[in-house]
């Protein structure tokens, strides 16, 4: 599918992934429009005149990108907020196109997603927890809508060189010899996954294969990630000693102030 004149409305385009991917919409003669953060607000704090808009002026493909996570024990995450940008806002932004899509007989819905919706990793269980949900509402969507014309495209990276793998969870990358791919290859992957209409877009390996390992033998990737279990516990617990080793753990500062990055 050609991308000259196609509208594209994109949220996280001012991101690591985002950015290059706006320059490359540009580039094959799309239109784009980015949701702006810095002018705009929070998009989980706009969604209701975000979706107005989109309802308004719907454009042909949406992607969904925007995005944020957590690395920190369960119980120290903000789940309402993970869940939230993550998951909902991507379900909302959705349901705001649809109707004018339905309508038109063609459109595009781009869910941007991760790996770890399909190997879950211990200590990002929000974000894996939105990101798992957010391949189900794909893979429904998509076979609810493909006879309308609609595509639904869901793209799950592995991790990614940008502001969301920095500080500790950086840390947990590089102890874990965790491959980071470089922000520019990826978006060039998410440009050709749109103009094929492809469905189902998984980006790297060995990450394709454990996933498959996990779904049909999860107490192997159990073993296997103790290993992340334990580095991952070094951290977070080095991190607390340092800000106050006098204080018990629930009043130790949430990693959210540092590893929260939205895209």
């Amino acid at each position: 599918m050609s991308l000259k004149d196609k509208t594209v409305f994109i949220t996280g385009g001012t991101g690591g992934i985002g950015a290059p991917l706006v320059d490359l919409l540009r580039a094959r003669g799309a239109i784009v429009v980015a949701y702006d953060r810095a002018r705009l607000g929070n998009l989980h704090e706009t969604l209701e005149t975000t979706c107005k808009m989109l309802g308004n002026t719907t454009p042909d493909i949406l992607i969904n990108m925007a995005g944020i996570n957590d690395f920190n024990r369960a119980e120290d995450q903000d789940y309402t907020l993970l869940l939230t940008l993550n998951l909902l806002v991507p379900m909302r932004l959705a349901q705001a196109v649809l109707p004018a899509m339905r309508w038109r007989g063609s459109g595009q819905i781009v869910n941007v997603g991760s790996m770890t919706g399909f190997i879950p990793l211990p200590h990002f269980s929000g974000y894996v927890a939105a990101k798992a949900g957010l391949k189900g509402f794909s893979d429904a969507l998509r076979r609810e809508v493909g006879q309308d014309g609609i595509a639904v495209t869901h793209i799950a990276p592995r991790a990614v060189k940008t502001a969301m793998n920095t500080g500790n969870a950086g840390l947990l990358n590089q102890r874990t010899k965790t491959r980071e791919d470089d922000p520019q290859q990826v978006a060039q992957r998410i440009v050709t996954a749109i103009e094929r209409r492809e469905t189902d877009v998984r980006i790297g390996w060995p990450e394709r294969a454990f996933a498959i390992l996990n779904a049909l033998f999860p107490a192997l990737i159990d073993k296997g990630l103790q290993k992340n279990l334990l580095i991952g516990e070094e951290i977070l617990a080095s991190d607390q000693k340092a800000y106050s080793p006098a204080l018990p753990h629930s009043s130790a500062p949430s990693d959210l102030a540092e590893e929260r990055k939205q895209v």
